[in-house]
């Protein structure tokens, strides 16, 4: 008897661990959107070194989707700049997401042109869906546990100090 009682209880408790891991793992790979984790990706930075979100955790950061002919992205550049020599020494990152079909001769020239010095990621089809991007510029605000806190569309007059608040709240 108590052979079958154990077995029942290790039953019972390997059911509760899989339940709870798939839970978990549900709310990790959910939408991306305010109070959830946002959604993990590995791709490659525009020099091919492999970057994954979740090497992240720990720091507070900006995924930012852009493209190299967007004129509000092109305009939102600096304010992302002082941001990121604002607060890269406090632990806060900028991953900027573009499209690889808008081609490594253009967005290293956009680079160049911009003088862009947080890493600049290439984005495929999938990330892009995972996220719901339907519109360009669009940010994500990221905190140390990997955690969306906020999300912000375009290039509004009062963009630096929106994000300033948001990144400083979770520095």
């Amino acid at each position: 008897m108590n052979s079958l009682k154990r077995t029942l209880v290790f039953i019972t408790l390997s059911i509760l661990i899989i339940s709870f891991v798939s839970c978990k793992k549900a709310v990790e790979t959910g939408p991306a959107v305010v109070d959830n984790m946002a959604p993990d990706f590995t791709l490659r930075d525009i020099s091919g070194n492999t970057i994954a979100l979740s090497a992240y955790r720990g720091k507070v950061v900006m995924v930012e989707f852009w493209a190299t002919w967007c004129p509000p992205c092109k305009e939102l550049v600096p304010v992302l700049e002082g941001l990121y020599e604002k607060y890269k020494d406090r632990g806060f990152v900028i991953l900027a997401l573009v499209s690889e079909d808008d081609g490594k001769d253009a967005i290293e020239s956009f680079i160049n042109e911009y003088k862009v010095t947080y890493t600049v990621v290439l984005a495929n089809n999938e990330v892009i869906r995972r996220y719901g991007i339907s519109s360009i510029p669009i940010s994500f605000i990221i905190n140390k546990e990997g955690k969306i806190v906020n999300r912000h569309i375009g290039n509004s007059p009062d963009i630096m100090q929106e994000l300033t608040t948001d990144i400083e709240g979770l520095l």
